[in-house]
């Protein structure tokens, strides 16, 4: 008998005889969480022997499929994510030596902004249902005054936690994210507030905020090619 998500609800048991007709209907869909006795873990129904019965219904549902919160597909790949990290790198990198002339600040910007967009998608690949933290809450609540001095160490030490379990249940090989590395770029965040001494911080802070969302960035990239590997 399986069970499936459905609007953050879990649904059953149905036997493999209505679990097609779901998915014939679109009411089930690639990414869908499902689950039966002797699995694990919760995965996508294109992983599981259910595949073959989505694969002819794929294409003709897809437009009226409503993607549940924990079983939306992703639209990237793992070579744009790499990019998107080289340009957060390159703008974040090459923006503070050049905030003495005009285009500086502009390209600290953009790179805060490609780093939020780092930060939703390594939130988004993780989604099972138990992680802490949604995409949408993980980046929207960074715009919060003073409770976001609180919510950094949720959401970024809080990601290296979350993607560490994620890797560890499904046996992925990769490697763990450090979590001395998120709460060190937490603190120095923090203190670059503090007159002069911030000044003095903003260096160290680029650097390891580079090679931290770097290993964020490959982790990801290895969670992302599992979800993409075919069903055996």
């Amino acid at each position: 008998m399986w069970y499936y998500v459905q609007g953050s609800q879990r649904q059953g048991p149905v036997d493999a005889a209505a679990m097609a007709a779901l998915i014939q209907s679109g009411v089930i869909a690639q990414q869908t969480l499902v689950w039966k006795e002797g699995m694990p873990n919760w995965v996508a129904a294109g992983q599981t022997e259910l595949f073959e019965h989505l694969r002819p219904a794929t294409l003709a549902v897809q437009p009226s499929v409503r993607p549940t919160p924990y079983g939306t597909a992703v639209t990237y790949t793992p070579a744009s994510m790499h990019k998107l990290w080289l340009w957060f790198a390159w703008l974040l990198g090459l923006g503070l030596p050049l905030c003495f002339v005009c285009i500086g600040l502009p390209m600290l910007i953009a790179g805060v902004v490609l780093r939020m967009i780092l930060l939703y998608r390594c939130w988004e690949l993780i989604q099972d249902g138990r992680a802490r933290s949604t995409p949408g809450k993980a980046v929207g609540f960074c715009f919060i005054p003073f409770f976001n001095l609180y919510w950094i160490f949720q959401t970024v030490p809080g990601l290296a936690t979350d993607t560490n379990t994620y890797l560890r249940e499904r046996n992925l090989a990769a490697q763990p994210i450090s979590s001395g590395m998120p709460v060190a770029w937490c603190v120095l965040l923090l203190l670059t507030a503090i007159p002069y001494v911030g000044l003095l911080l903003l260096i160290p802070l680029i650097i390891v905020e580079i090679l931290l969302w770097r290993t964020f960035t490959f982790t990801a990239i290895k969670i992302l090619e599992h979800k993409q590997q075919p069903a055996a």
